[in-house]
């Protein structure tokens, strides 16, 4: 689990969207898709639930989001 990863899918999280969240983080969507399917299969579930003109998070997205949260601004507060 790669500290990057982690802050591309807490942008899914605030937007809701995987094209604002991957303008927001400066990369391509296909990239930012890529880490959260890589976050997935690291967990072992479906985070983030694509359904026709909405996405939101699965009950294991909601679950994880916190504790990332908590890890990447520890993380930044190390720096």
């Amino acid at each position: 689990m790669e500290l990057r990863d982690i802050a591309y899918f807490l942008a899914v999280c605030r937007h809701l969207n995987f094209t604002r969240a991957a303008q927001e983080c400066g990369v391509a969507q296909p990239t930012l898709t890529r880490a959260v399917q890589k976050l997935e299969r690291e967990f072992g579930g479906t985070l983030v639930v694509r359904e026709r003109g909405r996405t939101h998070l699965s009950e294991l997205g909601r679950l994880v989001q916190p504790r990332l949260e908590e890890l990447l601004a520890r993380s930044q507060a190390l720096k």
